[in-house]
C-alpha cells in the first residue's frame, strides 16, 4: 500500500503547529489543530487559515482552450473575463459527476482549473480524451500550493500584507500580487460560506506564506484550521463534496446545481441533462435536522416516510453554527412517486438500529447572518 502524500507544508503542521492528521484524498493532511468547534467558530466570527495544497491545478492555453472548456465543462467559460472565476461541473456522457471545480481565466488564451485531489487523474484522462492533444496542456498540481484564508476578517488580515488593494477584488475574481514577499495569484473564492481569499504560490513559498498569514491574524482572531472545520463550514453552507453529494452517478441537477448548468453549448453530457430535465429527476437533495438535537445521520444512513425507505444520508456532522446535528440526504423519486417532502415534513432516519424523527430544512443551513436550521 502506498503511503500518502505530503503537502509542503506538512512539517510545519505537524512538528510547529501540533496538528492531528489524517488520510483524504491521498494526502496526508490535518484535521484539526487546537479542535473542530473551536476551529469552526472562529472562521465565522474572525478568520480561519487552510492548506489546500492537496488540490489539483491544471493550465489549459492556446487558441483551442475555450474549446475545450466549452466541450468538457457545464457552465460556459467562454463567459469569463480575465480575472473572472466560475464554478462549473465535468460531466460524463449520461450526465453523471466526474468532479466539481472553479475554473479562473488567467489571459487571454489561459485558464487555470482547481480540481479535487482524489480526481487529478481521472480528470486530467478525461480531459485529454477530449482535448486530442489541439489545446495546451499542463498539470501544475505537485508544483502548486494553496492556502485559503476564510472569513469575515480574512480582507482586513491580507491587506497590509499584499501588493493590491485586495478589498477591491470582487467576489470570484482574481488578481496577481506579492503576499508576505511570495508571488501568488489570488482568488476570492471559498468553500465555507463566508467571505476570504484562496492563494495559489509555488510550493517553495508555502510555509513562508502560511506563517506570515498565522502572524498577521494572531490579534484578530485567526486560527489554523483543518479539514474538519472546513467539512463542518461547507456542510452548514449547503456546499457539496464530491464523493457524498457528487459522484458519478449524479447529476448536478439532481444536486440542485442548475445555476451552473448552462445549456446550449454542446458540452458532454448536455443531451442526458436536457431528458432529465424533461423527464424528472431521479432523486433530490435536502436538508434534514434531527428532533432530538443530539442524534447525528451519517453519510449511508437511512431515509424513510411513514416505516418506506425513501433516501440516503450523504452526509451529517454536528454544526457548531447551530450547535445541534444537521445532515444532507438524497430522496429516490420511484419512492415518493414525485411526492417529495416539502420543508417542515417529519421523516424517519434510522441510527444505530432506531428510528430518529428529523425535519426537513432548506438549503442552506447558513448563509452570512441567516440561519436557517435555528
Amino acid at each position: 500500500m502506498n503511503s500518502p502524500k505530503r503537502t509542503v507544508l506538512f512539517d510545519l503542521h505537524t512538528s510547529k503547529l501540533g496538528a492531528r492528521m489524517t488520510e483524504f484524498g491521498g494526502f496526508a493532511m490535518p484535521v484539526s489543530f487546537s479542535g473542530i468547534i473551536e476551529e469552526h467558530l472562529a472562521v465565522r466570527s474572525a478568520a480561519g487559515l487552510f492548506d489546500l495544497s492537496h488540490m489539483g491545478e491544471f493550465e489549459i492555453s492556446g487558441p483551442h482552450a475555450i474549446e475545450l472548456l466549452e466541450r468538457a465543462l457545464s457552465n460556459s467559460a467562454s463567459r469569463l473575463k480575465e480575472g473572472e472565476a466560475q464554478y462549473t461541473i465535468l460531466c460524463a456522457e449520461d450526465g453523471g459527476t466526474i468532479d466539481d471545480l472553479i475554473v479562473y481565466r488567467t489571459g487571454a488564451e489561459r485558464y487555470m482549473l482547481c480540481v479535487n485531489a482524489s480526481n487529478i487523474e481521472p480528470d486530467r484522462d478525461h480531459l485529454a480524451a477530449l482535448n486530442r492533444s489541439r489545446a495546451s496542456f499542463a498539470d501544475h498540481s505537485d508544483e502548486t500550493a494553496l492556502v485559503a484564508i476564510q472569513g469575515p476578517k480574512a480582507a482586513g488580515i491580507l491587506a497590509p500584507l499584499a501588493s493590491v488593494p485586495v478589498e477591491a477584488i470582487g467576489r470570484f475574481r482574481t488578481a496577481t500580487a506579492i503576499v508576505a514577499g511570495v508571488r501568488c495569484f489570488i482568488a476570492r473564492t471559498g468553500y465555507t460560506g463566508e467571505d476570504g481569499f484562496e492563494l495559489f504560490t509555488p510550493a517553495p513559498n508555502a510555509v513562508r506564506l502560511f506563517e506570515a498569514l498565522l502572524e498577521a491574524g494572531a490579534g484578530a482572531g485567526l486560527k489554523p484550521c483543518g479539514l474538519g472545520a472546513r467539512d463542518t463550514l461547507r456542510m452548514e453552507a449547503g456546499l457539496a463534496l464530491y464523493g457524498h453529494e457528487l459522484d458519478r452517478s449524479t447529476t448536478p441537477l439532481e444536486a440542485g446545481l442548475d445555476p451552473f448548468v448552462k445549456f446550449g453549448h454542446d458540452f458532454v453530457g448536455e443531451p442526458a441533462l436536457r431528458k432529465e430535465r424533461a423527464s424528472g429527476l431521479r432523486k433530490r437533495l435536502i436538508g434534514l435536522r434531527t428532533a432530538d438535537s443530539r442524534s447525528v445521520a451519517r453519510q449511508g444512513y437511512r431515509l424513510s416516510r411513514a416505516g418506506r425507505e425513501i433516501g440516503t444520508i450523504t452526509s451529517g456532522t454536528f454544526a457548531p453554527s447551530f450547535d445541534r446535528p444537521l445532515a444532507m440526504a438524497y430522496v429516490n423519486e420511484s419512492a415518493v412517486a414525485g411526492a417529495w417532502p416539502r420543508e417542515g415534513d417529519t421523516l424517519e432516519v434510522e441510527i444505530r438500529n432506531r428510528r430518529v424523527g428529523a425535519a426537513v430544512t432548506a438549503l442552506p443551513f447558513y448563509r452570512r447572518s441567516i440561519r436557517r436550521a435555528a
